[in-house]
């Protein structure tokens, strides 16, 4: 992806919240990882992207994240070329997770529901799965935020290009969660 595009991206991303930028913390990152696991074809297949970009609001636990589906890989060439070919068709998941705030000073792990809106354009479809954060102790990172979602494709009607895939899939993020500013 070109300098130009990611910076597009980026700026439309953080739009809908420049408005509250001062007065909340709105933490974002290019580094979120998405596992996509499935039956293509008949073998079972893990998708992986690292350019999950993640926008979190740590006041009211409020997120967006934007995927390009060609950043996803396989391993296998053909469907990974196939994947490349998908530049610029993004998903949209924004929500909330289930807890009050983002809490990234010391505390057992929290597990929770997460709610949201998942837009492959046209569709945008209500999805709920399982999260958990879970505190760490490393140095800028305080926290790591995974979520898990088991998706009937056909039941949520949402078409993700892929000849040969099985309706059922399982998808899991792992992001990490910044310290705050404060900290």
């Amino acid at each position: 992806m070109g300098s130009k595009t990611f910076f597009n991206i980026m700026l439309v991303m953080l739009l809908p919240f420049a408005s509250n930028v001062k007065a909340q913390e709105v933490y974002s990152s290019t580094i979120g990882t998405v596992h996509i696991t499935g039956v293509w074809n008949d073998s079972i297949i893990t998708a992986i992207s690292n350019e999950l970009i993640v926008l979190l609001n740590y006041e009211t636990a409020r997120f967006e994240m934007r995927l390009d589906k060609s950043t996803l890989r396989t391993g296998i060439d053909s469907l990974d070329k196939e994947l490349k070919e998908l530049e610029g068709n993004i998903l949209v998941y924004e929500g909330k997770l289930g807890i009050e705030y983002v809490q990234t000073q010391s505390h057992p792990p929290q597990d929770f529901e997460v709610e949201g809106y998942l837009t492959c354009a046209p569709h945008n479809e209500n999805i709920i799965g399982k999260g958990r954060l879970k505190h760490i102790f490393e140095d800028v990172y305080s926290c790591i935020l995974n979520m898990t979602f088991h998706l009937n494709l056909k039941e949520i009607n949402l078409d993700i290009d892929l000849f040969g895939l099985d309706d059922e899939i399982r998808v899991e993020i792992i992001q990490t969660v910044l310290k705050r500013k404060d900290e």
